[in-house]
Formats: C-alpha cells, structure tokens, sequence
C-alpha cells in the first residue's frame, strides 16, 4: 500500500505540475488565481486520503458523494492529460503556431469530458461470460458441474447495492451449482454495511460458496474485510483446499500482499503446496492475483483470477498488465492440462471508469467427457455473451 500512494502522489503531482505550467500559468494572468488553484491542485493530490478519512467517520450518503466526485475527478484528469500531451506533440511535431495553449486546453476538456461520460456509462452494465471445460475428472453420475465466478466487487463508500444486484440477476438465471469469489470484494468500511452481507448472502449455491481474499481486502483492514465476507454466506479459504462434493478439490491461495500486515500462513509454500494435491480429481485453484509460479504449472487443471480489471482501459492498460502479470484477462493455456482465467471484475477500484473493458461474471462449464470416446479436449471459451 505504501508504494502504491507513493506512486499515486508522484504520478498525481507531476499531471497537476504539467498541466500547471503548460495550460494554466500561460492563461491565468492573476497571481493571487494562480495560487488558489496551485493549493487547489494540492488539495486533490492528496484527496484519497480524505476519502478513506470520510469513509470511516462521516455519513454514508455524504462520505459516498464525495468519493465518487473525487475518483470520477481522479479519472478525469487522467484522460485531460492525456489528450493534453497528445495535442502539446501534434504541435511539436508539425509546428502549429496557431495551437494555443487555450486551444489545446478546450479541445482537451472536450474530449476529456466525452470519454469520461462513456467510460462511466461502460462500468453501470455488466457481461457474462462462458468458459466450458471438457475433463474426465467427474464422476460418471455427473453430466456436468456449473461454476459462477464473481471477482472485484470493490464495495465500498461508491459501490454497493447495484452491483449486487447485478449480481443477482446473473446468479437467478444461471443457478450455479457452485459460486466462487476471487478477491476483492470489499473496497472500503464495511463495519456499517451489514445489508449489504444480507443481501450477497441470499445468492446460494448448492455446493456451496467459497471466496480467497485480495490486496484490497489488506488495504482496509483484513479483520473486518473477513467478517463481512463470511457474513455474506462465503468460506474463506486462506492458503486452504476444500473437497467439493467428492470430485473437486478447491483450492484457495491468500493474495500475496497478506505479508506486509503479518497475516499469511507461516511457512507457507506454493510450490509445495499445490503439487502435493491428487490429481485423480478436477483441481480448481482460486486466486486473486494472476501470478503463477512455473513449478505448479501441470499441478492444478484450472486458475480462476481477478485484480487487473482487464487493464480498465483497452489499448495501453492492457499492455501495462501484461508486462506485470500472465494476462490482463480471458483464457490462457499454460501448458501440461493448466488453465488460467482472469476475470475482467464487476466494480472498479479506482474511478469507476473502463474504456472497452466492460465489467463481467463468468459461468464456468465442467463437462464430463468420461463416458465418450473422444479424448479430453481443451478449454472452450465461448464468445457468446449476454448483457445485464
């Protein structure tokens, strides 16, 4: 958490430090104007903070406007300085004396505001997609076993009733025979969010639910993050396996930034860990982080993730991703039998806000191949999806 407000400070003042200097200096000539939007600049440096502040100790109704006016202002600006630099090297480039600073500042906040509107407007839906496995790990008894995998919730002060509602429809129309979390399903206090464990623990499946925590889950405190979790129907497995019904074994891997608050399992090793479970059943792996470790591929069947929200922002998001983790969504053949599936989330963690990453729940298929003649195949993912 520290080197990410570490970079969150940096990155922040240098975008207000830029926009400053280039746009706003040349254009304000007062200077008592100018050092009110400086310490106004400061200000929403800093302003994460705030909101985590009102979030604790401040109404809900207040605390929630609030930080949805600061992480929409927080994307916002993103986008302004985007379109910004874009502009400052078009003019570079081609030597457009007549591109003011006034002209590229408008035609910025014009652009800026229209991709702001939709990328908000993209994260109020949600997609299901389907993921059919083929496997001769089942039972004969058993045609076939459905999965619903819920990842990235991110409740908290912005995020709450709609998208578990979302949720519900999703889980109504598919009736899972087994729901799953991938982490991250708070995002905030959630000491006063008692309704909304309520209402998560109305979802049922009949072989249960079963959740794995996230980095976010640390960030606001583990203690109480786990105590809503389990309040809302989910076991949580913590470097755990869990026998489903006789034929699955569900694994659940606490997400790695346990460390830093001195909550991991002590001794704990992954490597070891996963290769020592039977393989005569379906070895299902939950998550948070697509982070896997070479020595366990061909040691589990399927890896259900989450956390990269699928970059948020198509283009150079994704490609951010992929440099840190094995994908940043979708279906991945590792090799020897093992699968990787990183599920693009239902909420956001920062300013709800995605750009051609629309927010998603997976319906997992196991198909029991056992009793045809034809050898287990791969993975399917279907592109057949359907909005809420």
């Amino acid at each position: 958490m520290f080197w990410f407000l570490l970079i969150f400070f940096t990155v922040f003042s240098l975008i207000y430090l830029y926009l400053y200097l280039t746009k706003i200096r040349p254009l304000v000539k007062r200077r008592n104007l100018r050092k009110f939007i400086v310490t106004v600049f400061i200000l929403l440096v800093f302003s994460p903070v705030f909101i985590r502040y009102t979030d604790q100790h401040l109404p809900p109704l207040f605390s929630k406007w609030l930080a949805f006016l600061v992480l929409i202002w927080i994307g916002f600006v993103l986008y302004l300085c985007v379109f910004c630099v874009v502009f400052d090297l078009i003019k570079l480039v081609f030597r457009w004396k007549t591109l003011t600073s006034k002209k590229i500042l408008l035609g910025a906040v014009f652009l800026a505001v229209g991709f702001s509107v939709y990328s908000y407007y993209e994260t109020l839906g949600l997609e299901v997609i389907r993921l059919q496995i083929r496997t001769d790990k089942l039972p004969p008894q058993v045609s076939r076993v459905k999965i619903m995998q819920i990842s990235d919730l991110h409740l908290g002060p912005v995020l709450g009733q709609e998208k578990i509602e979302l949720v519900k429809k999703v889980w109504e129309k598919e009736k899972p025979d087994l729901i799953v979390n991938t982490g991250d399903l708070v995002d905030g206090n959630m000491r006063k969010k008692d309704h909304l464990a309520e209402e998560l623990a109305k979802i049922t499946a009949p072989l249960g639910k079963y959740a794995v925590m996230g980095n976010h889950e640390y960030y606001r405190g583990w203690k109480q993050a786990l105590e809503f979790i389990e309040k809302s129907g989910f076991k949580v497995l913590k470097d755990e396996t869990e026998v489903i019904a006789g034929f699955l074994v569900l694994v659940g891997l606490d997400d790695r930034d346990c460390r830093y608050y001195k909550a991991c399992s002590p001794g704990f090793d992954e490597n070891t860990f996963l290769c020592k479970i039977p393989r005569d059943k379906f070895v299902l792996v939950l998550k948070h982080q697509p982070v896997v470790q070479k020595e366990t591929i061909g040691c589990f069947n399927l890896m259900l993730s989450g956390h990269t929200h699928g970059g948020l922002y198509k283009g150079i998001g994704s490609f951010l991703v992929r440099l840190l983790y094995e994908t940043d969504r979708g279906l991945k053949y590792l090799g020897k039998g093992s699968y990787l599936f990183v599920s693009k989330g239902v909420g956001t963690g920062g300013p709800p806000m995605r750009f051609l990453t629309p927010p998603d729940v997976v319906i997992i298929e196991l198909i029991n191949i056992k009793n045809e003649k034809q050898p287990e195949g791969r993975a399917v993912l279907l592109r057949e999806r359907y909005k809420m």
